[in-house]
């Protein structure tokens, strides 16, 4: 088995595709790639859109000759954003490639043409980066995140621009949010292939009291079946991560929502806030019933609240 030093990343994620712009959080996504690659075994395709000039402006307003100038402004900006991240990642390692997607000629919106990217050149992860409550990057934001996350068929790294912990290499604490199904048992592979050599890891499973909220009896029996769902749960996560590295102590919690007024995504922030997390790992789909906190919803709340990177990670196509 090849050894890697406390400093490289292993070697999971050997094709990365990230999403930039002109932007502060495309600038935050590359400074938190850049930890990511090993060198000479990882290929970053950088991927820039350039707009549709129609869907800027009201139909009409514009001349032939002026759509043209706007359309070619678009591109310069798009080219010039992938030399700008190129040369955000140069001497880090990796093969780098760029490609620009013309909306006037291809067609469709952002979400599906990064979608269709995705799918051509089959990345083992996606990076995007992330400004809460702006359109910066308004393709992971909003009424398009959800969508982004469900066509996304590779798990996807959002960074945050409000994160500023400057990494000397690969993040060394990481949080898994589990639920106990097996959609959780894959983002906490995939997030395997992020860590370092020297990395702590800790898994959270969350019970949340406000499903059983003035249920009279059931409220207290509803709690203790999800504790000891929870023990089931963090007991494999636990055991999953420990088969990788015997040597390796995993920290494990089971946490709960507050009784009023919260909700297991921000359990997840808090409890990734106070542990002083450098990355969350959630599978975007978990089980169905009581405990389908992992499904979408979550992943998509802990997404606009959060302000540590999080890694999504869909479910293994069967």
């Amino acid at each position: 088995m090849t050894q890697h030093s406390a400093t490289q990343a292993p070697l999971s994620f050997a094709r990365i595709m990230v999403a930039v712009d002109s932007s502060p959080a495309s600038a935050a996504a590359l400074r938190y790639l850049r930890r990511l690659v090993h060198p000479g075994a990882t290929t970053v395709r950088v991927v820039s859109v350039a707009e549709n000039p129609h869907t800027l402006v009201p139909l009409g307003v514009w001349a032939g000759s002026q759509l043209q100038a706007a359309r070619d402004e678009l591109l310069r900006d798009a080219d010039t954003a992938i030399k700008t991240a190129q040369s955000a990642l140069d001497g880090c390692g990796a093969l780098l490639e760029g490609e620009v997607i013309d909306l006037y000629k291809e067609g469709g919106d952002l979400v599906h043409a990064l979608s269709m990217a995705a799918v051509q050149w089959a990345p083992d992860l996606v990076v995007l980066g992330a400004r809460h409550h702006r359109a910066l990057l308004r393709w992971v934001e909003g009424e398009v995140s959800a969508p982004l996350a469900k066509l996304l068929r590779a798990p996807t790294l959002i960074v945050p621009v409000e994160y500023e912990d400057e990494l000397p290499g690969p993040p060394s604490r990481i949080l898994f949010a589990t639920d106990g199904s097996d959609a959780s048992l894959t983002a906490l592979r995939a997030g395997m292939g992020l860590v370092s050599a020297r990395s702590d890891w800790r898994v959270i499973y969350v019970v949340d009291r406000l499903l059983g909220r003035e249920t009279g009896p059931l409220e207290q029996q509803l709690e203790e079946t999800l504790r000891e769902s929870g023990q089931v749960a963090l007991k494999a996560a636990g055991g999953e991560l420990a088969a990788s590295d015997p040597q390796k102590v995993v920290e494990t919690a089971l946490i709960m929502t507050k009784s009023t007024y919260d909700d297991v995504a921000h359990a997840i922030d808090r409890d990734a806030r106070q542990w002083k997390a450098q990355l969350v790992v959630l599978g975007t789909h978990g089980r169905r019933g009581l405990t389908r906190w992992l499904l979408g919803s979550v992943a998509e709340r802990t997404l606009r609240l959060t302000s540590i990177p999080l890694l999504l990670v869909p479910p293994v196509e069967r």
